[in-house]
């Protein structure tokens, strides 16, 4: 099957089909690009609030670089559970799509036909250019947006506004670890993930607790949204982990994922191809992962130099 059209399986809207076999890729003005597999009983796409859920995560994986992720079930049902985003995040993104497509005060756009752009209802998770049009009205409102009867133009508070949205996340010190709970792993957290962490220079942050049932709570999404990078270690497949951290992916984090060399085998498929950190024990761990750390990011603001070594 080659280049064909026919709708999106998420939204509904004409796509482009690509793919050998049983392997669909779609490609979406609304969705964004995604690929499911024609074997697997995938849950239908009921309600609108389903559709702009997923819609809005296909997207998010996409601006994280990963071009095509693979929708499965599993994810399907799992983002269905994701709670929407509130109308400030929403707007913000909004507001980051006109800052990089008109970027200047003398760049004018019209705002009807901004709202009815399916790659703006995705990214902003709207249902239709109604819902498109309130979060212009909300940035209007906050002086971001200024115009008249000929279009808008996004004001000089609205640039600013744009550029710390860019930078909120690169100053902060603080590593989200995304990793089971079990107690069998708590020596592994304390003397390995925590420690290596600190040794790089950063804050290791952990929501301790049993697993959630259902969608992230709203204290998961904002200590996500606070760090600068995750840290998602795979031992016990814990599923919430492979969700929190495509939902990181998805904000443009950096992810830097573990597993315990026992279980490296029973990493999903989708994920095998990532350069992922095998580790012993917990001193095995320490060492590791603070040099990964480092590779990847640089020392943090704790660094001491007695560290770096």
């Amino acid at each position: 099957m080659h280049g064909h059209k026919g709708p999106c399986q998420i939204c509904g809207n004409p796509a482009e089909h690509d793919g050998d076999g049983d392997i669909r890729i779609v490609r979406c003005p609304r969705c964004g690009r995604y690929q499911v597999d024609a074997t697997r009983a995938w849950p239908k796409v009921g309600t609108a609030d389903h559709m702009v859920r997923l819609s809005g995560w296909v997207r998010e994986q996409n601006a994280a670089g990963i071009d095509v992720p693979n929708i499965t079930p599993e994810i399907s049902r799992a983002v269905a559970q994701r709670p929407l985003p509130g109308l400030k995040e929403r707007s913000d993104r909004v507001l980051a799509f006109l800052a990089r497509e008109y970027p200047r005060p003398e760049l004018w756009f019209v705002p009807d036909a901004i709202v009815r752009g399916l790659d703006l209802q995705g990214i902003a998770y709207c249902r239709d250019n109604r819902d498109a049009m309130l979060l212009i009205h909300v940035l209007e409102h906050e002086n971001f947006l200024q115009g008249g009867a000929s279009g808008m133009f996004l004001t000089i508070r609205g640039i600013l506004a744009a550029e710390a949205l860019g930078r909120s996340v690169s100053q902060s010190a603080q590593c989200f670890v995304a990793m089971s709970f079990d107690d069998s792993l708590r020596e592994s957290y304390t003397n390995g993930f925590d420690p290596a962490i600190v040794r790089a220079g950063y804050r290791a942050f952990r929501i301790d607790g049993k697993d959630y049932v259902g969608g992230i709570s709203d204290e998961m999404i904002a200590e996500i949204r606070r760090s600068r990078f995750m840290v998602a270690d795979y031992t016990l497949q814990s599923n919430n982990v492979y969700f929190e951290a495509g939902f990181a992916l998805g904000l443009g984090l950096i992810v830097i994922p573990t597993c315990r060399e026992d279980e490296a085998e029973l990493l999903h498929f989708d994920i095998r191809h990532l350069n992922a950190l095998h580790w012993k024990n917990s001193e095995d761990l320490l060492n590791k992962l603070s040099q990964r750390i480092r590779a990847v990011l640089g020392a943090g603001p704790y660094a001491r130099d007695d560290e770096a070594r």
